[in-house]
């Protein structure tokens, strides 16, 4: 959830755009009227904030597409006048724009203040250090190159079985046989790690000799798999510099997620029933 919160891409629209957009449906502009005022729109101030704002948003969603002072000024006035005109027609006020725009505005508060909270953080050398020792720990300490052959049937998968123990060779029979993607490529897998795989495939692998295939027909969700392991080795972890930032990313997601379960545990929360089911009526039953 978290990185959601933090990625939340917040959208370039009219509401987003306005001073009022994080105001509420129900609220006024309250721009601040100490602010550098560059122009007005029925009385209604834009500032030199605003203006910044919005040249900001609009560079960042248009990379390399410089966006000159009077065109954006422009278009802030023509959102203006769109806006005022849409709240003179009580755009503003139905139930379906009411909760889109409570919804922008808890999207600006709850972005700002994660922005907020990550900038307020640092970690150690040692932290960082602890972590990656963490994660290795967690790192599979072997990958295997493995083909597969995979049917629809047990019974086609111990048919493939049966070939291979008289002799058949595994890439042909998987380029003739196999149902999966990798048929073309012989049922070619290349190195994989068992987090990779499905439960019931890494296990059958990781009990596989070097040149072995399975002697029993392997299920998974995708169906019956007869698999050749053609190598392993040992996995080397990346070196600590190289995955720095991405320990300092875990460690600030890791603490964001603690600061918004404390701040759950001391709200008050309320979860109300949802709406009952429709009782269900059954015909009735036919005469014999």
């Amino acid at each position: 959830m978290i990185r959601q919160i933090i990625h939340t891409v917040l959208p370039l629209t009219c509401a987003a755009l306005l001073s009022g957009c994080d105001q509420g449906p129900q609220e006024t502009n309250t721009t601040d009227k100490s602010a550098d005022v560059v122009a007005t729109v029925n009385g209604t101030p834009i500032t030199e904030k605003e203006l910044d704002t919005y040249t900001v948003n609009r560079e960042a969603a248009q990379p390399g597409a410089a966006l000159r002072r009077q065109t954006a000024l422009n278009d802030l006035i023509k959102l203006e006048v769109v806006k005022q005109q849409a709240e003179k027609e009580g755009v503003d006020k139905r139930p379906d724009v009411r909760a889109e725009l409570n919804w922008q505005r808890t999207n600006v508060l709850v972005n700002t203040l994660m922005r907020e909270r990550m900038n307020d953080m640092s970690f150690s050398d040692k932290e960082l250090k602890a972590e990656y020792k963490k994660q290795v720990a967690q790192l599979a300490k072997r990958e295997y190159k493995a083909r597969h052959i995979l049917t629809k049937t047990h019974a086609q998968a111990e048919d493939i079985i049966k070939r291979l123990n008289n002799g058949a060779d595994f890439v042909k029979l998987s380029k003739r046989e196999s149902t999966a993607p990798s048929a073309p490529q012989g049922g070619e897998l290349g190195w994989s790690s068992p987090d990779t795989m499905v439960p019931p495939f890494a296990q059958a692998v990781e009990k596989l000799k070097k040149g072995e295939y399975t002697k029993q027909p392997v299920k998974t969700k995708f169906g019956w798999h007869v698999i050749l392991l053609e190598d392993s080795r040992q996995v080397q972890p990346p070196a600590y510099a190289q995955v720095k930032d991405r320990l300092r990313n875990i460690l600030i997601s890791r603490a964001l997620e603690s600061y918004i379960d404390k701040l759950r545990a001391a709200a008050d929360i309320k979860i109300m029933p949802g709406p009952k089911a429709p009782p269900q009526t059954r015909s009735a039953p036919k005469a014999k």
